[in-house]
């Protein structure tokens, strides 16, 4: 651990202390949501537990979604954080192979950057 002056100053961004990396990835995505309608949407960035995207209807935080495709298949996610109609969303359950693709596509894709799109923020 660092313990410089300047380390101690500035404290890590939500993003910077992540369990995965995120990685900027734009594709369209489905929103499933139980007896409403299916919302479409465009995701920012991609990690191997979340991504946000930004849809076509606004969502709660605490709302439970099926996303798709995630890792070539439908994945169950829950709503972290929603700033109008961009929503972060927690992968609940995620296959091995899900995960996986995920990774593997992560490698030839750019790190989000926290600095450039970080709305959560705000």
């Amino acid at each position: 651990m660092d313990s410089s002056p300047i380390a101690a100053e500035v404290p890590l961004s939500v993003s910077e202390r992540r369990r995965f990396p995120r990685y900027r990835y734009s594709a369209p995505i489905t929103v499933r949501r139980p007896s409403l309608p299916e919302a479409q949407g465009m995701s920012v960035e991609i990690s191997e537990c979340g991504a946000s995207v930004i849809m076509s209807a606004s969502l709660n935080v605490g709302d439970t979604v099926e996303l798709e495709p995630v890792g070539g298949g439908p994945a169950v996610a829950v709503v972290r954080r929603s700033l109008g109609k961009l929503c972060g969303f927690e992968f609940l359950d995620l296959s091995g192979e899900q995960a996986g693709k995920i990774r593997e596509m992560c490698k030839m894709l750019p790190l989000y950057r926290s600095r450039t799109l970080d709305l959560w923020q705000r």
